[in-house]
C-alpha cells in the first residue's frame, strides 16, 4: 500500500510535475544557448569559407558571361547562390546553397540543378556535411569544383543534344513552345506541311489566325 495520506500524495504528484516543467524548461534553456552559439559558429564558417566559394563563382560565372545570372541569398541560418542559364531548348537552374543543421552543429552544403523540359540524364542533387567544429576548407573546395564542373558538363550536353533535337523538336506557331512531336496535344495539315500545337487552344487561335474552318 502507499504511503502517507490522500493529500500527501496528492501534492506529491503537484511537485513532481512541476519539477519535470523546471527541469523540461532548463533543458529548453540549455538546447536553445547551444543553437545559438552553434549559429555564430556557421556565420563565423560561412565568413571563413568566403574566401574559397567566392572566386569559384566569379570564375564559373566569368566563363559564361552574358549566358547566366547569379542571385545570392543570405539568411541568418544559409547562404546560397542561385544561378540560372538561359537557353533556345531548356532552362537550367542551378542552386548551391550551405546551412546549419537543425541542431546547428552541422555544415550543410546542398547542390541543386534543376533543367526544365529534361531530355537527358544528369547529376541533380549532391550534399556534403561536416561538424562546425572542425570545418576542412580544402574538402569544401574540392567538392564544389567538382559540383560546378558538374554543371559545365550538363550544359554542354545539353548543347551538343540541340543539334540534334532541333531536327526532331518542333515548335508551337502561337506559344513559340518547343517540344517532340510526340507530345504535341494537336496537329493540322495546312498548306502541305503539319503543324504542331502544345495546345488545343493554340490550334484554334492558329486556325482563326489563318482563317481555316474548323
Amino acid at each position: 500500500m502507499s504511503s502517507g495520506t490522500l493529500a500527501d500524495r496528492i501534492r506529491a504528484e503537484f511537485d513532481a510535475r512541476e519539477a519535470r516543467q523546471k527541469a523540461a524548461e532548463a533543458d529548453r534553456a540549455k538546447s536553445q544557448e547551444a543553437h545559438e552559439a552553434g549559429i555564430e559558429k556557421f556565420k563565423s564558417a560561412c565568413e571563413d569559407l568566403q574566401a574559397v566559394w567566392k572566386p569559384k563563382f566569379q570564375e564559373f560565372a566569368k566563363q559564361f558571361g552574358d549566358k547566366i545570372k547569379i542571385t545570392p541569398v543570405v539568411s541568418p541560418e544559409q547562404r546560397e547562390a542561385r544561378c540560372t542559364f538561359l537557353t533556345e531548348l531548356a532552362t537550367m537552374t542551378l542552386t548551391v546553397g550551405v546551412s546549419a543543421s537543425p541542431d546547428a552543429t552541422m555544415l550543410v552544403l546542398d547542390y541543386n540543378l534543376l533543367i526544365v523540359p529534361t531530355y537527358f540524364d544528369y547529376e541533380r542533387h549532391a550534399r556534403m556535411e561536416m561538424p562546425l567544429n572542425s570545418i576542412d576548407k580544402n574538402a569544401v573546395g574540392a567538392w564544389l569544383d567538382d559540383r560546378l564542373v558538374s554543371c559545365v558538363k550538363a550544359y554542354l550536353s545539353m548543347q551538343d543534344n540541340e543539334y540534334y533535337l532541333r531536327r526532331v523538336l518542333v515548335e508551337d506557331p502561337i506559344t513559340k513552345a518547343k517540344f517532340l512531336k510526340e507530345d504535341a496535344a494537336a496537329s493540322i495539315e495546312h498548306k502541305g506541311a503539319t503543324v504542331y500545337f502544345a495546345s488545343e487552344q493554340s490550334k484554334k487561335d492558329y486556325m482563326a489566325k489563318h482563317e481555316i474552318p474548323a
